[in-house]
């Protein structure tokens, strides 16, 4: 087996699972609620949960890590989305502050 079989049978399996996710999304949400709670409920000692959160960091890492490029595009996206969103508010302010002060806006009619 060389690496596009394999490669090809991970596409596979995942393209499955999202199948499967989306016919069952209602009992795999219900599901996960029900694990959160029994581990929410078990005691845990400190080494567990300083474990646990060591984990969780290297999980975000890896995620950080694979998705990169999409993380920088969306920070990028979202920055420019936020300056245009700015210029406009100055613009519109600006267009308010000249016709408020143009004379033929008077009351006087």
């Amino acid at each position: 087996m060389n690496l596009s079989d394999l490669d090809a049978r991970l596409e596979k399996r995942r393209e499955m699972q999202r199948q499967r996710y989306a016919v069952n999304v209602v009992s795999e949400r219900e599901k996960a609620r029900e694990r959160a709670k029994r581990r929410k409920d078990q005691p845990a000692d400190e080494e567990t949960l300083a474990d646990r959160k060591e984990r969780h960091r290297q999980a975000q890492a890896r995620y950080r890590e694979r998705n990169r490029t999409k993380l920088r595009i969306d920070c990028w996206q979202y920055r420019l989305k936020r300056k245009r969103i700015s210029e406009q508010r100055k613009d519109d302010d600006e267009y308010d502050k000249l016709m408020g002060d143009s004379p033929d806006t008077g009351s006087d009619v």
